[in-house]
């Protein structure tokens, strides 16, 4: 799946077994004034939403998009307050789907 847009996507696979998405802002976008910035991310989870909605249910990339989107969606309004150091990198914690269900979650 490739995603263009203001963030440069990173599945990182880390020692616990578990697995991070790491979001870096691309340098063009940092170049960008504010005003810029909320626009290009407004368009970009815009983007997003159009590209999810051309694809079936059961492909693969789906839920990603939808998580990629999601994950914007919350971002935009600090984007858009000027919230976040655009230098650093967003870590989200993926929760791994466990084989067993919840028969482990009592």
């Amino acid at each position: 799946m490739i995603i263009e847009g203001p963030l440069k996507i990173e599945v990182i696979d880390n020692d616990q077994g578990s697995r991070e998405l790491h979001l870096d802002f691309t340098d063009e976008f940092r170049s960008m004034n504010q005003a810029q910035q909320s626009e290009a991310f407004h368009e970009f989870i815009l983007y997003l939403k159009g590209e999810i909605g051309v694809l079936e249910d059961k492909d693969p990339n789906r839920k990603g998009m939808l998580m990629i989107a999601q994950i914007s969606e919350q971002l935009l309004p600090h984007i858009e307050a000027n919230e976040i150091p655009l230098e650093e990198t967003v870590v989200v914690n993926l929760e791994v789907d466990n084989p067993f269900g919840n028969i482990t979650q009592i």
